[in-house]
């Protein structure tokens, strides 16, 4: 016998264990590789079929949207085609433009959308026919009212002839009213120029004016000519014949002018403003005088008491009639 465990001497040859186990691990491999071909197939089955449903998807909106793009230029042309004869007729079909742009635009978004949009593509259409009908309802309008603007045309240019009669009637009405106006303008001057001359003439002019100092003690009156004495002025004059004044009582307002250049008043003494017609401005009085005049010579006289002391030096007297200055005097207080 052979013994195997002496030294020396190779065992006997026995099948190695990593053979085996990689004959049993092929069959499984086997069968992966084969699931994820069958798999990797499937995918590119499905992408495809996606891809050629998204192409189909986008050729088909294609399709729409240039099927509507065709539809509105045709509208649009047709309605532009419309303008150009009469103001109203354009207005309606901008309008309808506007709208119309506004229902493409909508429907865009419901293809765009991948919505329902082929009963709205096809009320597109029907729009349309409803918008050339209300065209051609004005045209015939228009028509109507056209004739209608040519009656009243001419209706419009004999009345604007009778217009034309009538104005011209007019200028020289307002030709003559502005002469006449005018000659009457020349007249009222004329006899305001006259009446100013008649109440010049009418003014009643005095004469001989003098003026006395008074010191009152109780009833008691006496002259005086010191400033400090005297109480209260007498203002006497004697009026002129004058044949043009209407007699009756007659107003004569006194003036007095202090040394300083200013006119005595006291309103509550009788004193106020009255006009120069000469100058056209008022002007303030002292006192007033009346009298009743026949057209002769008359005496008149006035007392001024202003309850105040007087100041020193000349005094100024100016009587006026019926807003004349008829006449002036002085006289002096020392």
């Amino acid at each position: 016998m052979t013994n195997y465990n002496s030294p020396g001497t190779p065992p006997p040859f026995q099948p190695s264990t990593g053979d085996s186990n990689n004959k049993n691990l092929m069959p499984i491999m086997i069968g992966i590789i084969v699931v994820l071909l069958g798999l990797c197939v499937y995918l590119f089955v499905s992408k495809k079929s996606a891809t050629n449903y998204l192409q189909g998807q986008l050729d088909e909106q294609a399709v729409a949207l240039a099927e509507l793009d065709t539809k509105y230029k045709e509208t649009f042309a047709q309605l532009e085609a419309q303008k150009g004869q009469n103001v109203q007729l354009d207005s309606m079909v901008n309008a309808q433009l506007a709208q119309l742009e506004s229902q493409k635009n909508q429907i865009a978004e419901l293809i765009r959308g991948r919505k329902d949009y082929k009963s709205a593509m096809a009320n597109f259409d029907k729009q349309k026919k409803e918008y050339l009908a209300q065209i051609e309802e004005l045209k015939k309008q228009v028509g109507i009212l056209t004739e209608q603007n040519t009656q009243l045309s001419q209706e419009n240019e004999q009345l604007n002839s009778s217009l034309g009669e009538t104005q011209s009637k007019l200028r020289e009405e307002s030709a003559a009213k502005a002469s006449l106006a005018n000659e009457k303008n020349n007249l009222e001057a004329e006899r305001n120029k006259l009446s100013k001359k008649v109440d010049i003439a009418s003014a009643i002019r005095v004469k001989n004016i003098t003026t006395k100092g008074v010191d009152v003690k109780g009833s008691k009156e006496r002259t005086k000519s010191r400033a400090k004495r005297v109480d209260k002025l007498n203002i006497c004059f004697r009026t002129e014949a004058n044949e043009v004044a209407a007699q009756g009582e007659e107003t004569f307002y006194l003036r007095i002018i202090d040394p300083s250049g200013s006119p005595l008043s006291v309103e509550e003494r009788g004193s106020g403003v009255a006009q120069n017609k000469r100058s056209d401005e008022e002007f303030r009085y002292t006192t007033v005088a009346t009298c009743d005049y026949s057209n002769e010579e008359t005496d008149v006289c006035a007392a001024w008491e202003p309850g105040q002391n007087f100041a020193k030096g000349k005094y100024k007297v100016e009587v006026y009639n019926k807003g004349y200055l008829v006449g002036t005097g002085s006289f002096n207080l020392k």
